[in-house]
């Protein structure tokens, strides 16, 4: 499909800007560390004596436990602090990433990985899902995405760092869970949507098992407590996800069982946020509405955007309008352009939310629906909305547009080239 010439200059320019806006902070394409000589897969299978040093040693739990016990004593917030916090959540996930790899319930097929990985940017480009139902394609997700489980990790610790501006309110509600240390009047409940095979368990279990070490937490007035009990339950459309959300919880166990003998995760069921979170497909979702505490929706509303705009984004009305009061809510995704639309469902109807705002540029979302004073005046306000992030929400509108003027100028995403795949069509014995 031909480009007009004018359309094609104003897209060029739109990309020029919003490229340096998107990729700041990016050292390496996606495509390279997840498929390239830098993918876990590739490095992993290669002979041993072609494999590269790891840049990170595997750790024992015991090792774990006592680089953690070396790290107590940095004042949260310091610069030391915050290096010892990289130093622990790189050593635990990657310690957690290489006994799943050696315990996944199917072997990892690495050309199929690769394919779904394609497949899932495309997806996010049309806004149409993927199929997951290859499991060695399933397992290759799990060992080579484990940066979602550093994102929201990071998410949960940068709390502490005075660099990072955070939602008010938001930040109170997070500093007041068991996930930071904190003593709780009960049990806290995060629920993660989409969330096979499991990353987000992950990330609240490497911080709270940090944050348990932490005496100097102390001194800010946070009463660390270690008979604190945190559950996961992990939600997804595939449901062949089940047996790795397993492997990931055993695995996650068995590295931080020196500290975190109280966090448990489970495989909830189906879940479907393209309809109404009372529908039949969402029953193990609409259950928990009552008692779940943090809603994590981590890379699914990009791929699934064609029918949650035909569905009124339903499921997230609903999961906002019902949401227990206080509760907070973490949205992430590569590219911000959708959460406009999502702001504009807390001007409509009876959402009810508190206070939005963004982290990490816009690839988070970060809200708190009203607490259950506020509920109780019976006024309904719009959520507050910093003005750093009010200018975020205005560049993302621009997005927006410009996504959609690439699709319908006939852009499409190129199928990666597979080194030697020319040279053996040629073969005479092809």
């Amino acid at each position: 499909m031909a480009v007009k010439p004018l359309l094609a200059l104003s897209l060029a320019l739109t990309s020029l800007q919003l490229h340096v806006f998107i990729t700041d902070g990016f050292s390496a394409s996606t495509v390279q560390k997840r498929s390239g000589r830098n993918s876990f897969l590739q490095k992993q299978q290669q002979p041993h004596s072609y494999k590269r040093t790891p840049k990170h040693i595997i750790l024992s739990p015991d090792e774990l436990h006592n680089l953690a016990i070396s790290l107590s004593e940095r004042r949260p917030g310091s610069k030391s602090f915050n290096r010892g916090w990289i130093q622990y959540r790189t050593a635990a996930l990657d310690s957690i990433r290489y006994h799943l790899y050696t315990n996944l319930p199917h072997p990892a097929d690495k050309a199929n990985f690769e394919q779904l990985f394609f497949n899932l940017g495309v997806a996010s480009d049309r806004g149409e899902m993927p199929s997951f139902e290859d499991a060695g394609a399933r397992s290759g997700y799990a060992v080579e995405f484990f940066c979602r489980a550093k994102n929201l990790a990071d998410l949960f610790a940068d709390t502490f760092n005075s660099h990072y501006e955070f939602p008010e309110y938001w930040l109170e509600g997070l500093r007041g869970s068991p996930i930071l240390g904190n003593k709780d009047s009960g049990d806290y409940s995060i629920v993660s949507l989409g969330g096979g095979p499991g990353f987000d368990y992950v990330s609240a279990a490497v911080a709270t098992s940090f944050c348990s070490y932490v005496e100097s937490l102390r001194d800010q007035g946070v009463e660390t407590d270690n008979g604190l009990k945190l559950h996961a339950t992990i939600l997804d459309y595939e449901e062949g996800w089940g047996d790795l959300v397993q492997a990931m919880v055993n695995s996650t166990q068995a590295i931080l069982d020196r500290s975190t003998p109280t966090l448990s995760c489970d495989w909830g069921g189906k879940c479907d946020i393209t309809r109404s979170i009372f529908h039949p497909s969402n029953a193990a979702c609409a259950l928990l509405l009552d008692s779940t505490n943090l809603w994590v929706c981590q890379y699914c509303v990009a791929e699934n955007a064609q029918k949650l705009q035909e569905s009124d984004f339903i499921f997230f009305r609903e999961l906002f309008e019902h949401a227990q009061s206080g509760t907070l809510f973490v949205l992430s995704e590569v590219h911000p352009r959708l959460w406009p639309e999502f702001y504009k469902l807390f001007h409509d109807g009876n959402c009810d939310m508190e206070e939005v705002g963004f982290n990490k540029r816009g690839r988070q979302m970060l809200l708190r629906k009203s607490s259950s004073i506020t509920s109780s005046q019976g006024t309904k306000t719009s959520p507050t909305l910093s003005e750093k992030d009010q200018q975020l929400l205005e560049k993302f509108i621009e997005l927006g547009k410009y996504h959609e003027r690439k699709i319908e100028a006939g852009w499409q995403r190129q199928e990666p080239k597979i080194r030697g795949a020319k040279d053996a069509e040629t073969s005479p014995d092809a």
